[in-house]
């Protein structure tokens, strides 16, 4: 009972420790990274700086006032062109020795004004030209805009001090980029300062914040012991929260860039997840105490309750990796369905295309053409294997002759075993044809030989044979039966395991490595059409698994090898075909055509819909389901049929799940692809 409270406790404050340790390193490495950004940031807004003062400096250096003055025009315009992409630059001015503005980016007129009282004006009059100087925050004169001013003294045509070309960049412009830079950076802040402690922008804004960093803020200290770059950990001076703060300099000048990541904000989103967790796991705690405290008082008076408990729990865990594993074949299911729904829009271009080539000229590349159709019927199959692996494709039962379709699935098989298991295929002549969905049969021999391949790590033989089931193999009183054999060489299954071995999500393999839904899919499959499975195994020499099938006689084998389908008689039917993709209709509305119809081809329901509602009523409405727009197919067969129930629709998919729902609502639908004879027998018996 104690441990069942101290081992979840002690692992919650285990797992607490790590997060919060996480956080904090997390906090580090996010307040690093930002600062690599907004630093190149900033480097390179002070780089496009200095190129702009050496553009004018070589228009403006050696040349008099008066002369600047009389080609003030011609500067304004050329001010205003090199700062016309430059976000960043609030303005551009040149003043002369006296303090007056000669020319600038934002005024053909300049205004009567006077900078010789400004710092940056000061510090140039007193020296030799040469250095730029950096302004602590400024508010412009004229459009009361937050500012910081780089500058650079020229010389006049007598080689002295000339006046100052000084560069504006807008604060405002700093604040923005740094707003996009955290703005999923919950609790990190982003500054621009000079080396004085100045502020001249911050993200995010505070009301009342201090316009200088405090002398005794940890990073002022570290700026007066003379580093240009740190991290630290530290109360900010600017919002007094508690932050890992790193700063780093900017060039030659003395502006720094300063991140910092609120260590309570990160604190705090570790102990929503901790609350989180603790409040989903209180509850079972709770209950796992219970529950102890009851096993241990019946303990010794009740030990079958304790043994009844375990299976519970054992049957609880196998259930919830059943869901998972569940939910993973949902998932997977989706993607295979949705890739099948590709291949079918592809295979329906291709093969009416194919049709329309030998229907227009029989005499060219019929070998090619053939080989192409041999192509489509095996991608064909390749859709129906992918949608029976992910459940959607309904079942088809159809006649099946093993002799003809079993050996193509070597080609299946072959490269799930890989070159050490030699794979042997055997039908007898004289097997009897099966009714069943070939699909869930291709499917049903892949899982028993991926099981086979398993069993056979270091190589073996699997052998495939079908043939029709004798008397006694059949069953005293049942009637004929075809048997499918599969048998390995592989490494057996235990006598005590082998009545376990049909039972869904039961699986002897690693955890990880199997399902357990492939035997139980192939006992299921033989129990749908009226059979059964059956297995035998010696460890240490191998499987064998036998499949019986009902026979279907030798009238279904006569019915499969009858001769090709009688050419199509012409429909003379009018059609309105609905399709909004159009590499299918270029190649569906030919077909059509060919087979007598007059086709009218829209790419939305709702075009379709007005052509109705305009009087158009063509013998027949061919639809596609899924298309974009207002309504789908569903939705247009719908409509028709609330408002002219007596208008005649099909319609068509691709997606295989779809069939069986909109049978089900009462509309007859062909699936994706489709052939010229599939189209001519619908067209024929819905349009009648």
């Amino acid at each position: 009972m104690i441990l069942s409270i101290a081992v979840p406790l002690f692992i919650y404050l285990v797992v607490g420790a790590v997060a919060l340790v996480g956080a904090q390193d997390e906090a580090g490495l996010r307040v690093s990274r930002s600062l690599r950004v907004a630093h190149e940031h900033a480097s390179k807004v002070m780089a496009a700086s200095e190129a702009m003062h050496d553009r004018v400096l070589a228009v403006v250096k050696g040349r008099s006032p008066q002369e600047l003055r009389v080609h003030g025009a011609d500067l304004h315009a050329d001010l205003a062109a090199w700062s016309r992409d430059q976000p960043q630059v609030q303005s551009i001015w040149i003043f002369d020795s006296k303090g007056d503005p000669i020319a600038s980016s934002r005024f053909a007129q300049v205004p009567q004004f006077n900078v010789a009282d400004r710092d940056y004006f000061q510090f140039h009059r007193l020296r030799p030209p040469g250095p730029r100087y950096l302004s602590g925050p400024l508010v412009t004169r004229t459009t009361r805009e937050r500012i910081l001013d780089i500058s650079l003294a020229f010389e006049d045509h007598n080689g002295q001090f000339g006046g100052v070309i000084n560069v504006s960049l807008l604060a405002s412009y700093f604040q923005d980029f740094y707003g996009d830079l955290v703005a999923d950076e919950p609790g990190l802040a982003v500054n621009l300062f000079r080396e004085d402690g100045a502020i001249y922008t911050r993200w995010p804004s505070l009301d009342k914040a201090p316009e200088q960093l405090a002398p005794d803020s940890p990073v002022m200290a570290r700026l007066l012991q003379g580093e240009t770059g740190a991290q630290m950990r530290g109360i900010s001076s600017v919002d007094r929260q508690d932050r890992i703060i790193a700063f780093r300099k900017v060039g030659p000048y003395p502006l720094f860039v300063g991140t910092g990541m609120n260590l309570s904000a990160a604190r705090n989103g570790v102990l929503r997840q901790l609350a989180a967790l603790f409040a989903l796991g209180a509850l079972p705690i709770a209950g796992l105490f219970f529950a102890a405290r009851m096993a241990l008082r019946n303990a010794r008076t009740a030990l079958s309750t304790m043994e009844s408990l375990e299976k519970e729990v054992a049957t609880r865990r196998r259930a919830e990796e059943a869901l998972l594993q569940a939910q993973k074949l949902e998932a997977l299911g989706r993607l295979t369905g949705g890739v099948a729904h590709d291949f079918n829009n592809a295979l329906m271009v291709i093969s009416n295309n194919l049709h329309l080539l030998k229907r227009t000229a029989p005499d060219v590349g019929t070998r090619q053409i053939d080989s192409m159709a041999r192509a489509v019927k095996s991608a064909t199959n390749l859709t129906r294997q992918l949608l029976a692996f992910s459940r959607r494709q309904p079942l088809v039962a159809e006649h099946v002759v093993l002799q003809d379709k079993l050996p193509p699935t070597k080609d299946l098989i072959a490269p799930e075993l890989g070159s050490q298991i030699q794979l042997d295929v055997q039908v007898d002549p004289a097997t009897a044809p099966v009714v069943l969905d070939l699909a869930e049969l291709e499917l049903a021999l892949l899982n028993l030989s991926i099981n086979a391949r398993d069993a056979m790590p270091k190589g073996g033989s699997l052998v495939i044979s079908a043939r029709n089931a004798s008397e006694s193999e059949a069953g005293q009183g049942m009637p004929a039966m075809v048997l499918i054999e599969v048998s390995d060489t592989g490494s057996g299954i235990p006598p005590e395991l082998l009545g376990k071995v049909f039972e869904p999500f039961f699986t002897t393999k690693a955890v990880g490595e199997g399902t357990g839904l492939g035997l139980s899919q192939v006992y299921g499959m033989c129990q749908r059409v009226g059979g059964r499975a059956e297995i035998a195994s010696t460890l240490g020499t191998g499987t064998r698994i036998r499949l019986f099938f009902p026979s279907a006689g030798p009238q279904a084998a006569r019915e499969d090898a009858a001769g090709p389908a009688p050419a199509l008689a012409p429909l003379d039917k009018s059609l309105l075909v609905v399709e909004d993709n159009d590499e299918v209709a270029a190649s569906l509305v030919p077909i059509l055509e060919s087979l007598g119809c007059r086709v009218t081809r829209v790419d939305r329901a709702a075009k379709a819909r007005t052509l109705l509602e305009q009087g158009e009523r063509p013998d027949l409405v061919l639809s596609d389901v899924v298309m974009p727009g207002e309504i789908d197919g569903v939705g247009l067969a719908r409509h028709i049929r609330e408002t002219w129930p007596a208008q005649k629709l099909l319609l068509m998919t691709g997606y295989a799940e779809q069939l069986d729902h909109i049978q089900q609502m009462g509309f007859d639908v062909l699936p994706k692809p489709c052939t010229p004879q599939m189209l001519h027998v619908a067209i024929a018996r819905i349009a009648q």
